[in-house]
């Protein structure tokens, strides 16, 4: 079987479309999604809306989609959520219709099956622990599946650990490795990966980004980040 995963997409709409496309072209009927539609950017409910028309996915819950969760209802933590990442929290907040907050609500924890596991973070800790490509210090003492699939880090990554291929697709909405979203297609039966880089016209999401968070310099900044 093949599938197509990726991962913190972040209410990009304009990178998350560009993606879509070229994802269609593979023609490959499996979806994964890594978490992370909440935070930074503006367009969770037309991203979601996409997010819907794809076939066979299963979406996993990320660090950011829980923090919106739990502060809907108080207004304190939405205003600590802007201060740190953005205006996002309270536009998703103001503007979220029923079948984005479904989906919100109905996110899994993770995915485990016979083929894989799947988590935001990672099986010790699966909404915020960070495995960077260079950390070569893993401990995954209850890890048996052939893969293991994992986001949170906006970094690719393929690696082994042991018998069990370890693989980060990247980001989709704010790639911080490169300055270019990537999505990954992986064959379980024949242990294939392919990791899709692409580049998409940011200028309209600067153009949000001046609309709503003109004096976020992250925001700005991460956009400019040139090419590792």
């Amino acid at each position: 079987m093949e599938l197509i995963i990726f991962s913190d997409v972040h209410g990009n709409i304009y990178a998350l479309e560009k993606a879509i496309k070229l994802m269609d072209k593979y023609k490959i009927n499996n979806y994964l999604f890594l978490g992370d539609m909440a935070g930074y950017y503006y367009h969770q409910n037309e991203c979601v809306k996409l997010l819907h028309e794809l076939p066979h996915l299963i979406s996993i819950k990320g660090n950011h989609d829980n923090y919106f969760v739990e502060a809907m209802n108080n207004k304190e933590r939405i205003k600590i959520l802007d201060k740190k990442y953005g205006y996002s929290y309270s536009l998703l907040k103001e503007r979220i219709d029923k079948s984005t907050k479904d989906y919100f609500f109905s996110l899994q924890d993770y995915e485990k099956n016979q083929v894989y596991e799947a988590y935001h973070g990672s099986p010790n800790n699966y909404l915020t622990e960070y495995i960077y490509p260079d950390n070569n210090n893993l401990s995954f003492p209850t890890l048996k599946s052939k893969f293991l699939f994992l986001g949170h880090t906006h970094y690719n990554m393929d690696k082994k650990y042991y018998d069990t291929r370890i693989i980060n697709p990247g980001s989709i909405g704010q790639p911080r490795d490169y300055n270019k979203p990537s999505f990954c297609i992986v064959d379980l039966k024949n242990d294939l990966v392919e990791m899709v880089r692409f580049d998409y016209d940011k200028s309209r999401l600067n153009n949000d980004i001046n609309k709503y968070d003109k004096n976020n310099e992250y925001l700005h900044n991460i956009l400019k980040r040139e090419n590792l």
